[in-house]
């Protein structure tokens, strides 16, 4: 077998020379992918290394058996649109808005075809998607698109982590608000009608469809209750390799109708809906929170809202406050300096600094933030600034 996908990829190597005008592609070869790259060799191991992770991450969840692999899953990576668009453009007559997984009956001829992004979020976030949609269809040829979509959202975010480089899961809610929207008109599918929806529905109602399929994987797998969480993973081991489409929605579905009932189920799902807070709804109820000075609900808001959106300051800051109030001045330190170099405002942050500083009695650095806070924000700040500095000077 290693000597056909070989020469396969050879000839394939060769045939995309040619559609891509002279353009010289670079290998990497990793455990269970392909990757071709006409940025070079390093940048095909680079990709490789975070295809690996990506594999670990979705086969944590679906732990499909890698030995029913046929050939490593193909990777071609373009640095530029323009070449991405005239591969395409040979290979199935028409150009992508995104990355693009290409389905034949055949492993070796089935390949993720991607390009370089300016905006590395958005590259992450497709690489992550459309990763997914290429191992799914690796072990199962045609999945239920509730569970193909639904998942490729659920795992968007997962991307390498910058200090270990270890490729992780990060929770996706970036639908929620919609999907709730949406409840609230009655605009969501049925959960049996979703689990039967073909591919010309899924289009044409695309902007229920995607949100919905999200919303349901997340139920199903962040469910307390643990009959939705064993329906999800018993529903993945009665997939079929080989089945139809239409087979293995069915199969599911009436696997579905055998344990559960739709309407316990509907509630359920609404009820799990309900509870899901958005990044803002918790900002905002953490902030209110705070100013009722309920210091440990405050705490717990935060908290979650650093986990959905930890590049944002806005949680960053306020942990500082409550760090602050709970006379743990080394912690609130920490969380305003990370919020200030995820943009937060210099003066307010370096105000909120100078009081912490102060009160641990580190009076050279209270002075610091201090001055620079009065800098920052003179009308804000000059006199209450002016005011500490005084009593720093009274103390010492």
């Amino acid at each position: 077998m290693k000597r056909k996908v070989a020469i396969i990829m050879l000839i394939l190597a060769v045939v995309a020379g040619a559609w891509a005008q002279g353009t010289t592609f670079a290998s990497a070869s990793t455990k269970r992918y392909s990757v071709w790259s006409d940025a070079g060799q390093a940048a095909a191991g680079t990709l490789g290394k975070t295809l690996e992770g990506l594999f670990d991450v979705y086969n944590e969840y679906f732990r499909f058996d890698e030995s029913s692999l046929k050939a490593p899953l193909t990777v071609r990576s373009f640095s530029t649109k323009e070449a991405f668009d005239a591969y395409l453009g040979k290979v199935i007559g028409q150009s992508k808005d995104d990355f693009v997984y290409l389905h034949y009956p055949t492993a070796e001829r089935s390949e993720l075809v991607i390009f370089a992004k300016e905006n590395a979020e958005e590259f992450d976030a497709s690489l992550a998607h459309q990763g997914f949609v290429q191992f799914l269809k690796a072990f199962v040829h045609e999945p239920p698109l509730w569970m193909r979509e639904g998942f490729a959202v659920y795992f968007e975010r997962s991307r390498a982590n910058p200090a270990t480089g270890l490729v992780e899961y990060v929770e996706n809610t970036a639908w929620l608000e919609t999907v709730k929207l949406l409840k609230a008109q009655g605009s969501l599918y049925p959960i049996e009608r979703l689990f039967l929806v073909s591919a010309d529905e899924a289009r044409t109602g695309l902007d229920v469809f995607y949100p919905q399929s999200w919303a349901l994987v997340s139920f199903f797998v962040n469910s307390v209750d643990r009959r939705y969480n064993r329906f999800i993973w018993d529903a993945i081991a009665l997939l079929k390799q080989d089945a139809t489409l239409d087979q293995n929605q069915i199969a599911l579905r009436d696997f579905y109708r055998r344990w559960h009932s739709s309407v316990a189920v509907e509630a359920d799902f609404a009820g799990y809906l309900e509870g899901q807070k958005t990044f803002a709804e918790l900002v905002s109820n953490g902030v209110k929170a705070y100013g009722d000075k309920d210091i440990e609900s405050a705490a717990k808001i935060f908290a979650q809202a650093l986990a959905k959106n930890s590049a944002s300051y806005i949680p960053h800051y306020y942990l500082g406050l409550v760090a602050y109030a709970r006379n743990d001045y080394a912690l609130a330190d920490s969380y305003y300096q990370n919020a200030l170099s995820l943009g937060a405002d210099a003066a307010i942050t370096n105000y909120a600094l100078g009081i912490n500083a102060f009160a641990s009695r580190r009076f050279e650095d209270a002075e610091l933030y201090l001055k620079k806070a009065s800098e920052g924000d003179p009308v804000r700040y000059k006199d209450k600034a002016a005011e500490i500095l005084q009593r720093m000077k009274q103390d010492s």
